[in-house]
């Protein structure tokens, strides 16, 4: 069998079609859990949010009842804005019940880091690498395994998948980790 037929022909071997099934699932599953929680940390935000609205001219929010809440402290370790209205408005509000628990004003959150720099997003794109990694590993084993047999041009581009993605990622994170270092400073 020469060369090209070889890398064109398709896996006659069922464990290489199981290999490269799961290698795909596993670079799709990385994709989309890191989609998911991108998702819901702005899910997240905006329900915070849900009725207010920010003026980033300003720097503060607006209440549906008219109500300024305006920024009240930084918390650089968090990295979170802290936004507050104050308390005589919020206690004679028809919507205190509904809007805010306590007797202090309603306060407002709002992240001053991206996804990828909340802890959340360190977690998944942690993960993100793991199950890249593991997607890698498989690849070159099955690619070892049956390399000369019908499929190794699958097997070759699912590997090639993987270190894109790998690259990807630890460009991502290497960024990430490079940013903190000089807002740290």
């Amino acid at each position: 069998m020469d060369t090209i037929t070889l890398f064109l022909s398709l896996p006659a071997d069922l464990e290489v079609w199981l290999i490269l099934g799961y290698v795909v699932v596993v670079l799709g599953g990385a994709r989309f859990s890191e989609l998911l929680a991108r998702l819901h940390f702005e899910r997240a935000r905006r329900y915070a949010e849900s009725g207010f609205e920010y003026d980033a001219d300003a720097d503060h929010y607006q209440c549906p009842e008219g109500e300024r809440l305006t920024l009240h402290l930084v918390e650089q370790e968090s990295r979170l804005a802290v936004y507050r209205a104050p308390a005589s408005s919020c206690n004679d509000c028809p919507r205190k019940a509904s809007c805010t628990p306590h007797g202090e004003g309603r306060h407002l959150y709002r992240p001053l880091a991206t996804w990828a720099e909340t802890d959340i997003g360190r977690f998944h794109r942690r993960l993100s690498l793991l199950m890249i990694g593991i997607g890698l590993i498989f690849s070159l084993l099955a690619l070892i395994r049956w390399l000369g047999q019908p499929g190794t041009g699958l097997l070759l581009v699912a590997l090639m998948l993987s270190l894109v993605s790998m690259r990807r990622d630890l460009r991502a994170a290497w960024a990430g980790l490079e940013d903190n270092i000089y807002t740290a400073k």
